[in-house]
C-alpha cells in the first residue's frame, strides 16, 4: 500500500550541509527532466529519529550518469565510482563546516534477477515501485521523492508499498521475498546488524527463511572478502558485543566465526569498553571479542579471512598478551615496560578492558612509562666515545631500564654510569 504520509520538514536538527546535498540532488533532478528519491536507510532513520549517517541513498528514474556529472560539476564534488551497467555513480561533496565529507550514492530504479544464489544479479530499467521490491526488508523499502517546491526543498509523500512503517514501528524485520537470502546471502549479516542496531525481531516468516538459509548452507557461497566486509561493518556498530549475542541466537557464527561465541566474561569486557570515554576503535572491539578464544580459533580465523595487517597483528599478540598479565602488577618499572613494549598500543588497550588485574599497570605503561625518555640518546653515546655494535644498543637499553626504576636522575649521572661501563668493559679485555 502506499501510505501518504510524510517525513516532517524538519524531522531532525538537519547539518546545513546534509539539507544543502538534498537540495543539490532535487535541483539537479528537475533540471534534467528525471524523478529522485531519497531511499534506503536514511529514510528509515528519519522515520526513526535517529542520527543519520554521511552515506545517501537515491534511486533515480533516468539517467544517472548525467544526473551524476552535473551534481559534481555543480558542488564541486567528484565522482568517486561509477558502475555502468547496474546503472550507479557515487559522488563525494567536499567536507564542510569540520563535517566528514558526504557521500551520495545514485542507483538507476531497476528489476533484478539472480539466475544463481549469491551471484551479481541481472538487472533491466524498471518503475520505483518494482526497485523497492528488490530490497532486503520492508523498512529500506521506503522512499521519499525529493523536489524543489518554490525555491526550498520539498520532501513528497512516502512510498511503502510493503508497510515498511509499521514493521518499523512495531519494530519487526521483514524479507521482502521468499527467495531473498537465497539471491544475496549477505542480506543475513546486514539483518543481523540492523536488528541488533535497532532492537528488531524477525517476523516468524522471515525466521522461517533464516533457517533455510543457514540449512542450505548460502553464506558458504559468499567469498571470505564479502564476509570480512561485512564483519568490519559489525565491528563498526556501537556494540559489536550485540551483534555477536544475536549471531549465536540466530544460529549464525558457527558458519562464518566457528569458535568463536557469546559469554557472560565477553559481555563484562566489552561493557567494560562501552562505558569507557569514546571514540571506540573496531580493532579493540575484534581483540576483546577474540581475547579468550582457542589460540585454535583464532589461527582459523587468520587462515580463513584476508584481515589487514593491524587486524592480522593484533590475534596473533593476543595468546602472548594472555600469559604475561597475571605477572604484569608485580613487575618493577623496567620489566614492565620491556614486556608490555613488544605488544602494539591497540593490544594493550585491549588487555586494560579484558583484565581488570593488568588495567592499573596498563594504564601506568602507556601514560608515565612509555613516554619517558633516558637522560642520554645514541647522540650522547657516540660523543661519550662508545662505538656502534651490540654495546650500544645494550646500553642504551640499561639506561632506560635504570632511568624507569628511579635509579638515574640526571644526565650527570647517566654520564657518570656510561663512562664507568666503558672503563669496566677496557678493563675486562686487558686481563
Amino acid at each position: 500500500m502506499h501510505t501518504k504520509n510524510r517525513i516532517p520538514e524538519n524531522p531532525l536538527p538537519l547539518p546545513a550541509s546534509l539539507r544543502a546535498s538534498l537540495e543539490l540532488v532535487a535541483a539537479q533532478a528537475a533540471q534534467h527532466g528525471v524523478r529522485v528519491w531519497l531511499v534506503g536507510g536514511v529514510v528509515r532513520d528519519l522515520l526513526a529519529g535517529l542520527p543519520l549517517s554521511h552515506d545517501l541513498d537515491f534511486a533515480v528514474e533516468g539517467d544517472v550518469a548525467a544526473l551524476a556529472a552535473a551534481m559534481a560539476s555543480a558542488s564541486g564534488g567528484r565522482i568517486v565510482a561509477q558502475h555502468a551497467p547496474f546503472g550507479t555513480a557515487s559522488i563525494e561533496l567536499p567536507a564542510q563546516d569540520g563535517a566528514p565529507p558526504l557521500l551520495l550514492d545514485l542507483a538507476r530504479t531497476r528489476r533484478e534477477h539472480y539466475p544463481q544464489p549469491a551471484v551479481l544479479p541481472e538487472v533491466r530499467p524498471a518503475p520505483i515501485e518494482q526497485d523497492l521490491l528488490r530490497r532486503d526488508f520492508s523498512l529500506n523499502a521506503i522512499a521519499c521523492e525529493l523536489s524543489i517546491h518554490e525555491g526550498r526543498l520539498s520532501f513528497g509523500a512516502l512510498l511503502d508499498p510493503f508497510a515498511g512503517q509499521a514493521d518499523l514501528a512495531a519494530r519487526r524485520l521483514r524479507l521482502l521475498h521468499a527467495q531473498s537470502l537465497r539471491d544475496d546471502p549477505t542480506r543475513i549479516l546486514r539483518g543481523l546488524r540492523l536488528a541488533s542496531r535497532m532492537a528488531l525481531a524477525l517476523t516468524p516468516e522471515s525466521a522461517a527463511q533464516l533457517e533455510h538459509a543457514l540449512a542450505a548452507g548460502y553464506l558458504a557461497l559468499l567469498s571470505p572478502e564479502r564476509i570480512l566486509n561485512e564483519l568490519c561493518l559489525a565491528l563498526h556498530e556501537a556494540r559489536p558485543d550485540a551483534v555477536l549475542h544475536r549471531a549465536d541466537a540466530w544460529g549464525i557464527t558457527p558458519q562464518i566465526l566457528p569458535g568463536l561465541a557469546y559469554s557472560a566474561d565477553l559481555a563484562a569486557r566489552c561493557e567494560r569498553y562501552a562505558t569507557s570515554a569514546g571514540p571506540h576503535d573496531p580493532l579493540v572491539w575484534m581483540g576483546l571479542l577474540c581475547y579468550a578464544c582457542a589460540p585454535a580459533t583464532r589461527t582459523a580465523l587468520l587462515r580463513r579471512y584476508p584481515l589487514p595487517n593491524p587486524a592480522a597483528t593484533l590475534l596473533r599478540q593476543l595468546e602472548p598478551l594472555r600469559t604475561v598479565a597475571p605477572r604484569l602488577a608485580s613487575m618493577p618499572n623496567s620489566a614492565l615496560d620491556r614486556t608490555l613494549h613488544t605488544f602494539s598500543m591497540t593490544a594493550c588497550i585491549v588487555l586494560h578492558f579484558a583484565e581488570p588485574d593488568a588495567a592499573a599497570p596498563v594504564m601506568h605503561y602507556l601514560h608515565q612509562l612509555r613516554p619517558q625518555r633516558a637522560p642520554l640518546d645514541g647522540h650522547d653515546l657516540r660523543r661519550l666515545g662508545v662505538a656502534p655494535g651490540p654495546r650500544f644498543g645494550q646500553l642504551l637499553a640499561q639506561l632506560r631500564d635504570l632511568t624507569l626504576d628511579g635509579q638515574m636522575t640526571t644526565r650527570a649521572q647517566a654520564e657518570a654510569w656510561v663512562l664507568q661501563e666503558l672503563a669496566s668493559s677496557e678493563a675486562k679485555e686487558l686481563t
